[in-house]
């Protein structure tokens, strides 16, 4: 990466961060490395070390080195301007200094963000991190330098901007713009925070700190030999029923919710009930308190696939914005749900509904425009050529007139069905005139983006009630209209409930500009938190995990 790019603004914030945040060592034996083991080993030596750095990261040097065997540096740019003062950042005389050590653990901590901690030779830098105490010659020292070195500038660049390659139409970091990881470095280095920059590296959002904790509690579970499977229960458990598996499905419910409280008794009470119904709400099941066939394959799925569900959201997260700038709107796609963020709180929330497998809804970033009351439908070229055409070439006229469609050729006249075609339909537009019968309902949330992606009523109320809601052709129905547009409208009398719905009777279009600066983000995360904080399991309706 070039070196010389521009740090975005979020950086420059992290950067200012680490500039005044005081820092309180948690292992102050630590400053000069172990003092124990200095006694009894060879001095480092330093200046040895340093000759090396200066000529390796000399501002005329050209020539790439090994770091890992097969591993060309390509960092040379970056390594200049870490050693631009041409001396070890993490060694001393006596050995690992506390910056060395510290980001050893730190290195270490990052398999808790699902991270894959051997991308960046994390053992072998433990090991090496021995030969350097048992034979510190300037080769080993030199060696340990340089990898640490280059996993550092590595693991804060994938906390900023992701590992993995994205091959789905998520976006693929959503950050200002690149970083230089050398800045990031040099300030870490230079005000003694390590383990302060790794912090404000990772996303801001409140979801990413939850999958974190759940990883970490799911790990510790995975250590002590996982959860236990369920077996031998049948489905149609009454109160008062015993059995001894129920025993069992008490402590595997409580060692993952926390709930029942009671992980000894083998009846079946409410107790148990209300915490199946809690396990199926988690994990987007039909909550019904009872063992059926699908709450039972998801209580016997495995830590693995759980941690990897994890690991995988929290690197998605990593590719967004990492600070989400308020108020903003977030379309969960996979829970189906919509939350209106301002001041940390969720000002608004309701269901919606999503685009089917075969015409997903995007990840995207928009602002809100403006809202349109009694807005017109023009039907779009994919749904015109999917739908529309083989719909008129099937019945003619009455598909359109039962769909209450009008066609128009290029001068706007209307023109008959049957002169549309597969071969010529480009040359007429299709739409559909406003009502509460129309495609887009009463109320239309304008968001300029590339894939022509809004927010809009529906005539398919009925689609809110089930738990499964990714019916639409892309863009996202919401379940309270004229409630969110009074909501976004708040601070103007002029737009109550009452006057949006009295203008939605007149059937006129009429455009009303957002004042506010409202971001919109819809994002592909199959987990998720519940209205309470509890991480949520999802469907990954579209096949992207």
């Amino acid at each position: 990466m070039n070196s010389h790019l521009t740090l975005s603004k979020s950086v420059f914030m992290l950067l200012a961060m680490l500039t005044f945040i005081p820092f309180e060592s948690c292992n102050e034996n630590a400053s000069n490395g172990n003092r124990e083991d200095a006694k009894a080993l060879k001095k480092i030596d330093l200046q040895a070390l340093n000759i090396s750095i200066a000529e390796k990261f000399d501002s005329n040097a050209q020539t790439p080195f090994m770091v890992w065997e097969q591993d060309t540096l390509d960092k040379l740019s970056l390594f200049k301007e870490v050693y631009i003062n041409k001396s070890s950042l993490w060694l001393n005389e006596n050995g690992i200094n506390k910056q060395g050590s510290e980001f050893l653990k730190v290195l270490n901590d990052l398999k808790n963000d699902g991270m894959d901690i051997e991308q960046y030779h994390t053992n072998e830098l433990v090991q090496l991190s021995k030969e350097v105490l048992n034979n510190a010659n300037t080769q080993n020292t030199f060696s340990f330098e340089t990898k640490l070195t280059n996993a550092f500038l590595s693991a804060s660049r994938d906390m900023l901007m992701g590992s993995r390659v994205n091959k789905n139409k998520e976006i693929k970091n959503a950050n200002d713009s690149l970083i230089n990881e050398a800045d990031i470095l040099k300030l870490a280095i230079k005000n003694d925070q390590i383990v302060e920059a790794f912090e404000y590296m990772r996303p801001k959002h409140p979801w990413y700190k939850k999958f974190r904790e759940a990883y970490i509690h799911l790990s510790a579970i995975q250590l002590k030999g996982g959860l236990q499977t369920i077996t031998s229960l049948k489905d149609s458990m009454a109160i008062g029923d015993s059995s001894l598996q129920i025993a069992v499905l008490r402590k595997r419910l409580y060692s993952e919710i926390k709930t029942p409280s009671d992980t000894i008794s083998t009846k079946w009470d409410m107790e148990i009930q209300e915490s199946l119904k809690k396990f199926q709400h988690l994990n987007q099941l039909k909550v019904t308190g009872f063992l059926d066939t699908s709450t039972l394959k998801k209580l016997n799925t495995s830590i693995d696939q759980k941690l990897a569900k994890l690991a995988l959201n929290m690197e998605r997260m990593r590719w967004l914005k990492h600070d989400f700038k308020q108020p903003y709107i977030w379309v969960a796609i996979p829970k189906m749900e919509m939350d209106y963020v301002e001041n940390n709180t969720i000002g608004f929330n309701m269901r919606v509904v999503v685009g089917k497998p075969s015409r997903a809804t995007p990840a995207l970033d928009a602002n809100i425009k403006n809202i349109v009351l009694s807005p017109p439908w023009n039907v779009p070229p994919t749904i015109m050529r999917e739908e529309v055409v083989p719909g008129i070439a099937r019945r003619g006229g009455a598909y359109l007139a039962r769909r209450g469609l009008k066609a128009y050729d290029r001068r706007g006249r209307v023109v008959s069905a049957s002169a549309i075609n597969a071969r010529n339909y480009r040359n007429f537009s299709i739409g559909q005139a406003p009502g509460y019968r129309s495609s887009l309902g009463e109320v239309k949330f304008n968001m300029p983006n590339p894939w022509a992606i809004y927010m809009h009523d529906t005539p398919h109320r009925e689609d809110f009630v089930k738990s499964y809601r990714a019916f639409s052709s892309g863009c996202v129905r919401v379940h309270k209209p004229k409630e969110f547009a009074t909501f976004l409208l708040r601070d103007s009398v002029q737009y109550s409930y009452e006057k949006i719905d009295s203008i939605c009777k007149l059937r006129k279009t009429v455009f009303i500009p957002i004042e506010r600066n409202i971001n919109v983000h819809f994002v592909y995360l199959t987990t998720a938190l519940d209205s309470v904080g509890n991480v949520m399991y999802l469907k990954d309706i579209y096949g992207w995990d």
